[in-house]
């Protein structure tokens, strides 16, 4: 699709049907990163006073947590007495469900799944105000590096399980102008697919798991094959770690900035990478906290709140994730502060009997209701196991579809055997990992 076309005709058209003022966002964001720090610290205190105004007003659930613990919003003083408020944790933040809605729930949301990285999907409503944010917020990002609304996206991520989500991803697609070399079909086949496909479809930038990106990297600078992608922008990774070695081979192959990109489905993009190397945290978009947890190496727990949400926002929410927060001055101009020293996201490949790799991801993406908790270990090419921990729902009938679909997916003759458990502990470090492989081949 011509990028022209895309943004303004088709991105416009949806925006309205919407109702999602993403352009008219972007707009007023556009110019924040390059503000005066004392300008930047002023919006922030406005906005979180009104986001915690409007949660002890709305929100059953803050108004007795704020009760219980003494905190009248009108009187305190942002953002020096929010360590006042409890943490929000991820498990709580699944029990609580409905208890985050407001009292007047709004019929203009989407309901979005995380990717059950630390094995228990998480579903969230996102209001058309705060997506509309996100998406402003990820625009002026991308635009660091000459990325516009429209540009042809090639994209390397995971595919929704089942027919029907299947084909709205793909709709998503062709809306989005993007292709997609799924995550969970990684083979020399499919990359010799995918190889054809970005030459005929020329994208401006590439966009996915550092992992996925590196086994493709390695395989075009392997095979020297040619995709015709010369002269791309930028190569934006998410939601895993990115190592320095996945930085350097997926630069040498496509010859172009690889740049981080830090966030969550529940909160949009919290940190991007500049062209300095900084990881610089949006800080109009949120209130990130430092709790210092390893104090050799300076790292923290981090810890959000958003601050362009007014209908369900999260509050002190623990990301599960280590880092530290730096306020020094970045020469390519933007105020932001810096996140470093981050860690604590990883992701891998389930190795099937000949060889073939699927992503871990393919987990998440086949438990949905009825598990609450989820733990893949491979010791064996040949045999998956999977822990679980139920919930009321997981019948016998749902856990076999699941067991097969799973099968299914994987293919190659590996079994598939599910281990029902009270309870999966953590390592030592607080995380859970969503899979383990043991595999000593």
């Amino acid at each position: 699709m011509n990028p022209w076309f895309a943004k303004q005709i088709v991105y416009r058209s949806i925006g309205i049907v919407r109702r999602e003022a993403v352009l008219k966002r972007l707009r007023e964001i556009h110019a924040l990163p390059f503000a005066s720090r004392e300008e930047i610290g002023r919006l922030q205190q406005e906005k979180l006073a009104r986001v915690l105004q409007h949660a002890n007003a709305s929100i059953g659930y803050y108004r007795d947590l704020f009760a219980r613990n003494g905190i009248d919003v009108e009187m305190c003083r942002w953002p020096d007495d929010l360590g006042r408020i409890p943490l929000l944790r991820k498990q709580t933040l699944q029990e609580i469900g409905e208890s985050l809605q407001p009292a007047r729930p709004s019929r203009r949301v989407s309901m979005e799944s995380t990717s059950g990285t630390l094995g228990a999907p998480l579903v969230l409503a996102i209001d058309r105000h705060k997506s509309a944010f996100i998406r402003a917020v990820m625009f002026r990002n991308y635009g660091w590096y000459g990325i516009d609304i429209g540009d042809r996206q090639a994209r390397f991520w995971g595919m929704p399980a089942g027919a029907r989500l299947h084909y709205r991803e793909e709709l998503k697609d062709l809306l989005a102008n993007r292709i997609r070399l799924s995550a969970f079909a990684v083979d020399e086949a499919a990359f010799h697919r995918f190889a054809a496909a970005l030459r005929n479809f020329r994208p401006r930038y590439f966009y996915g798991y550092p992992s996925l990106l590196f086994r493709f990297a390695s395989w075009v600078s392997d095979n020297r094959v040619d995709t015709g992608c010369s002269g791309l922008a930028a190569i934006i990774t998410s939601g895993e770690l990115l190592h320095d070695f996945q930085r350097r081979a997926i630069s040498e192959a496509f010859h172009c900035p690889v740049v981080n990109e830090y966030g969550t489905t529940e909160t949009g993009i919290i940190a991007f990478e500049c062209a300095q190397g900084m990881l610089h945290i949006n800080s109009d978009h949120l209130y990130v906290e430092c709790l210092e947890s390893e104090p050799f190496t300076g790292q923290g727990n981090l810890v959000i709140t958003e601050l362009n949400n007014l209908y369900n926002p999260l509050i002190r929410y623990q990301l599960g994730d280590l880092g530290a927060i730096s306020e020094e001055e970045c020469s390519c101009g933007c105020a932001f502060p810096v996140l470093k020293a981050l860690s604590g996201r990883e992701g891998n490949f389930i190795t099937t009997p000949s060889g073939r790799q699927v992503f871990s991801a393919v987990l998440s993406y086949t438990f949905k209701e009825g598990v609450r908790q989820f733990q893949g270990i491979q010791r064996r090419r040949d045999e998956l196991i999977v822990r679980i921990v139920r919930e009321e729902g997981l019948s016998d009938a749902l856990a076999d579809h699941y067991k097969e679909s799973l099968a299914r997916t994987l293919g190659d003759g590996i079994k598939v055997t599910f281990e029902f458990v009270p309870r999966i502990e953590p390592e030592k470090s607080g995380k859970l990992r969503y899979f383990i492989s043991d595999l000593t081949e």
